[in-house]
């Protein structure tokens, strides 16, 4: 919380005598930090600039003072109301100035004489509920910030989504005059993969974070080697690296492998988002030194570079979601400032740490994770992660001829489903509903059922449930996969539990479908010759 001394400072104006300093001493002697001030303007122009409470005698607050007075409080924050507390020569006067102030500020009478203790008492109250004024100004802050962070980042957003759009829809365009050759259209449905491609990751960055706050992400927990995934990771970004003629250096020379207790693919994630940053941030012919060693009960995982460096007033909110360094019309490099907020809450989930260092703008940064190691029963395994499947000769034999019911509403996915599995040779029948897949289930029952989750009317799930209920001849045993865009663990479980034997998440992975095709394929439907 901002706070200044001035702000719990007690103002004090009591024109009579000795009594404004007596009142002053007495409030400093019990730690009360207090002002007297020698005439009202004096008194009005300090509200301005601070204060935790007024302490008035009844005699300061003549009628054109007060209406001074009045004025003065009337123009505090929406926040702000400025204690005041009046000493009062008798119960009349009283009376008087609590039916005068009473509606219009926010003031707390009390009669002369008074002791020490009801004085300290009285003050100690106003400066409590003057705190909570502070924190209700300090929660208004927050939420003006967060605000503007909300406008930013959707005005971000919208930027690094058409960006990537611009290209892939002017590629498009061109595409359709028919007027490239070859190299030209190789080069377009390059651009347009990798725009896609981006536009896919960004939106899977997104709806990570919301699970991630909504507290459904879970993760694996087993006995993985860090020094495997790191070394994964760095081969990842090498290309990106070398294109830029950027060294990446790793040394684990005071690494032991031991095992770490966690998810080997969320990991990759953290490592790979940690070097990404690095390589983007870090000018050509840069650096990148990637540490490992065993401090203790922990495994520390460091990443340097020679890059940009951090701002230290930024130090503070590099790990905050959709916070970047620059997030001006003129940065030049993009993103939504979500990969270090992902770093840090996946670093979390595993027990661990994540810091930042840096010496400023052009120094370079250094970030530095931290994991606990496995409980020592645990058997050390190497699990690096999964790469993208190849498909082998034996898999391609295996898929041809098979039949399968592709249920998928969208007409683009079907379509550019269809022309996959129909490349090795998978014969494909469609259906846009689950009405019209479950009567063509029942009339002739396909090896395999493929089927979107979201589906108008009755959806994936209704659909896998009906056709559980017919008989084995009907259908009623047809193995089934999930394709779908809800992609949680729980989406996963719930497609489980209706009745699918696996679910795929969008967008789909070819190679990873057509292996799961042939997994799922009834034996003897297999050709003899590849059994």
């Amino acid at each position: 919380m901002r706070s200044s001394s001035k702000e719990s400072s007690v103002l004090i104006l009591m024109p009579t005598g000795r009594d404004a300093e007596l009142v002053r001493s007495t409030l400093q002697g019990v730690g009360i930090d207090a002002r007297a001030c020698e005439k009202f303007d004096e008194l009005i122009a300090s509200i301005p600039k601070g204060a935790g409470a007024l302490l008035l005698a009844e005699e300061a607050v003549e009628p054109q003072a007060l209406d001074q007075l009045i004025k003065a409080l009337e123009t505090q924050p929406v926040w702000s109301d400025l204690p005041v507390i009046v000493f009062s020569s008798h119960n009349r006067n009283a009376e008087f100035l609590s039916e005068t102030l009473g509606g219009r500020i926010n003031v707390t009478i009390v009669e002369r004489p008074i002791r020490i203790t009801m004085l300290v008492s009285a003050v100690r109250g106003a400066l409590r509920a003057r705190q909570r004024q502070y924190q209700a100004r300090d929660l208004l802050d927050q939420l003006e910030e967060a605000d503007k962070q909300k406008d930013l980042f959707l005005a971000t957003l919208s930027h690094e989504l058409r960006t990537p759009l611009n290209s892939i829809v002017g590629w498009i365009q061109i595409l359709r005059t028919r007027k490239l050759d070859p190299a030209d259209v190789e080069r377009a449905i390059e651009v347009i993969e990798r725009n896609a491609k981006g536009q896919s990751e960004m939106i899977s960055d997104i709806l990570f974070v919301s699970r991630i706050i909504t507290g459904k992400l879970e993760i694996k927990h087993e006995p993985i080697d860090v020094g495997n995934i790191v070394d994964l990771a760095v081969e990842m970004i090498r290309p990106s690296a070398d294109a830029k003629n950027i060294l990446l250096s790793v040394d684990s020379s005071e690494y032991e492998p031991v095992p770490v207790e966690g998810d080997s693919e969320r990991l990759q994630q953290v490592f790979l988002n940690l070097l990404t940053n690095a390589v983007k941030f870090t000018p050509e012919e840069g650096r990148v030194d990637i540490g490992l060693k065993r401090e203790g009960s922990n495994v520390t995982i460091q990443v340097s570079d020679s890059g940009q460096g951090i701002d230290r007033q930024f130090l503070p909110y590099v790990f905050e979601r959709f916070r970047q360094a620059d997030s001006t019309y003129t940065r030049r490099i993009g993103g939504l400032g979500l990969g270090l907020a992902i770093v840090r809450h996946l670093v979390e989930l595993h027990g661990g740490s994540v810091a930042v260092y840096s010496a400023g703008k052009d120094q370079g940064s250094i970030f530095k994770i931290s994991l606990p190691v496995a409980d020592s029963k645990l058997l050390a395994r190497t699990n690096g992660g999964s790469r993208t499947p190849v498909i082998s000769q034996e898999i391609q034999r295996k898929i041809k001829g098979m039949k399968i019911l592709l249920v998928e509403d969208d007409k683009d996915s079907r379509e550019m489903l269809e022309m996959v599995l129909a490349l090795y040779g998978v014969d494909v029948e469609s259906a846009e509903s689950a009405r019209e897949a479950y009567e063509k289930i029942r009339a002739a029952p396909p090896e395999v059922l493929v089927s979107d989750i979201g589906l108008p009317g009755e959806d994936g799930y209704d659909l896998i449930r009906k056709v559980r209920i017919l008989p084995s001849k009907a259908g009623g045993d047809v193995p089934a996969i999930a394709l779908t865009g809800y992609v949680s663990v729980q989406d996963r479980n719930l497609a489980l539990d209706a009745g699918f034997q696996d679910h795929v998440p969008k967008p789909v992975n070819p190679n990873l479908l057509l292996e799961l095709l042939v997994k799922l394929r009834p034996r003897q439907k297999i050709p003899a010759e590849v059994v």
